[in-house]
């Protein structure tokens, strides 16, 4: 049987968007309305959809997504602190966001966490 969480949940707003924003990118809030690449610690406020069209960019900002994630051990599964790794996924923090991290793929380096 194959686990799927795609789609569970998904929230989306339409944010302005600053800076060069890639689909699958974790995201932050940049000021009022508008959202950038996630830099290194920052907190994550969302997943890009979609390219940039017209200087908006789709953010999922509740539900199940899929993300990148870098540093020297992998998220757990449970609820885990994360931040920004700057590099459009997230990387595990002590003092972070508390995100649920429902299943982690060491091997392809990516989670998927409750928004």
């Amino acid at each position: 049987m194959d686990i799927c969480f795609e789609g569970i949940g998904q929230t989306t707003a339409t944010f302005q968007a600053e800076g060069e924003i890639r689909p699958g990118m974790v995201v932050t809030l940049a000021e009022n309305g508008a959202a950038a690449p996630g830099g290194a610690g920052g907190a994550p406020c969302g997943v890009a959809l979609g390219g940039v069209r017209g200087g908006a960019v789709a953010v999922q900002i509740g539900g199940a997504a899929k993300v990148s994630w870098s540093g020297s051990t992998a998220p757990a599964p449970g609820w885990q602190g994360l931040a920004c790794d700057g590099q459009g996924g997230v990387k595990t923090v002590e003092d972070g966001i508390k995100f649920l991290v429902l299943a982690v793929d060491a091997q392809a380096r990516s989670v998927v966490v409750k928004l």
